[in-house]
């Protein structure tokens, strides 16, 4: 029987975002790894690509407070 993993909690999550015209990309750092997470932009209204990687994110690593950099080529 497989057990599920409970999230991996860190203190501090730093988020770096670059919105795209076709995706939105996300690095961040767990436990000295380095993750990374690709989803579709949100052309119509950025912000919901935006938003949606940061809660993914958040609830697979877990963090109690989150630092976001952001940047676009749109």
């Amino acid at each position: 029987m497989l057990q599920e993993m409970a999230p991996r909690r860190t203190h501090r999550l730093t988020i770096a975002i670059d919105t795209g015209g076709t995706f939105t990309d996300c690095v961040y750092r767990v436990g000295g790894r380095l993750e990374v997470l690709k989803l579709p932009s949100t052309p119509d209204d950025q912000a919901r690509a935006i938003l949606g990687a940061i809660e993914r994110i958040v609830e697979r690593a877990g963090a109690s407070s989150i630092e976001v950099r952001h940047g676009t080529t749109v």
